[in-house]
């Protein structure tokens, strides 16, 4: 029961994650071609402000959700490259810390108030990209 109710929130932590990349990669993108700029910007810092508390709340959720189920197929009796299960695992943790990093290097900039690297306006899609091939991975690796 306990490992399904990590399971539950776990999912609802995607959800949000790669529910706000995709409203922002393609909703407010959307906006700001039928918005006046000013009306773009109320709406952007509106929506911007709510999400950087919630984002960064739901990713760590979503990690160490994600850390805990790794224990059941990745652990000192059953090993960690002795399947394709435990393969594919290993591929969606390497996504995962590649999308974590991401949002620790945007979060860091933001507080110093430094100027990301210029890659990094092409994360958001970096992540739902990586994000579908997360879930896709999730579903492949128990029939492999």
């Amino acid at each position: 029961m306990e490992y399904t109710l990590v399971q539950i929130i776990h999912l609802f932590c995607a959800i949000i994650f790669i529910g706000f990349v995709f409203t922002d990669l393609f909703v407010l993108t959307d906006m700001k071609k039928v918005l006046k700029e000013d009306e773009y910007q109320k709406v952007n810092v509106a929506i911007s402000s709510r999400a950087r508390m919630i984002f960064p709340l739901s990713l760590l959720t979503l990690l160490l959700s994600g850390g805990y189920m790794i224990a059941k197929y990745i652990n000192s009796e059953l090993g960690v490259f002795n399947s394709n299960l435990q393969l594919l695992l290993i591929l969606k943790v390497f996504l995962a810390v590649l999308i974590a990093s991401g949002v620790v290097y945007s979060l860091v900039n933001k507080i110093f108030k430094k100027t990301p690297h210029p890659i990094m306006k092409h994360f958001h899609k970096f992540v739902l990209f990586s994000g579908i091939i997360i879930i896709i991975l999730a579903k492949v690796m128990f029939i492999v």
